[in-house]
C-alpha cells in the first residue's frame, strides 16, 4: 500500500486506490460507488458482511472499507472489528441512516462514522481520519 512518504505532496485520500463499499441498499451503494470512481478510486460494491470478508480475501490490496452499520447478519461494527483483526492497515469508515449508536460514539477514534445522507466532502474527510 502506498504511504505518504512515497508521495509527500499527496493527501491521504489520494493515496487510496481501492475501496470496498459494503451496503445492503444496492441503489445507494451504486450511486456512492460512481461518485468515488469519479475521484479516481477503484470501488468494489458488496451487499453483506460475508461478501465483504470474501472480497477482502480475494482482493488483498483493498486500501479502505466504507460500510453501513445496519445490515442483516453481521453489523458494520462487527465487520469492522473482523477486518481490523485480519487487515490492520485497511482504513475503515462506518455509515448509517440512523442516529449514531452510543457504543459507536465510544469507537469514533477507531472507526470514523458518517450519517446518511452525507456529502462527498464529509466522506473524504472521514477517509482522511480513518486509521
Amino acid at each position: 500500500m502506498p504511504t505518504m512518504a512515497d508521495n509527500p505532496g499527496a493527501s491521504p485520500v489520494s493515496l487510496l486506490h481501492k475501496l470496498l463499499l459494503v451496503d445492503d441498499e444496492a441503489d445507494g451503494a451504486e450511486f456512492v460507488a460512481a461518485l468515488l470512481r469519479s475521484h479516481g478510486m477503484a470501488v468494489t460494491v458488496v451487499h453483506s458482511a460475508s461478501e465483504a470478508l470474501r472480497a477482502l480475501e480475494q482482493e488483498p490490496d483493498i486500501d479502505a472499507v466504507l460500510s453501513d452499520i445496519m445490515m442483516p447478519g453481521m453489523t458494520g461494527l462487527e465487520l469492522a472489528n473482523a477486518i481490523r483483526a485480519m487487515h490492520p492497515a485497511v482504513r475503515i469508515v462506518l455509515m448509517s441512516g440512523y442516529e449514531i449508536p452510543e457504543p459507536l460514539r465510544d469507537r469514533e477514534r477507531d472507526y470514523p462514522f458518517i450519517e446518511k445522507p452525507y456529502k462527498m466532502d464529509t466522506l473524504l474527510a472521514a477517509l482522511r481520519r480513518a486509521a
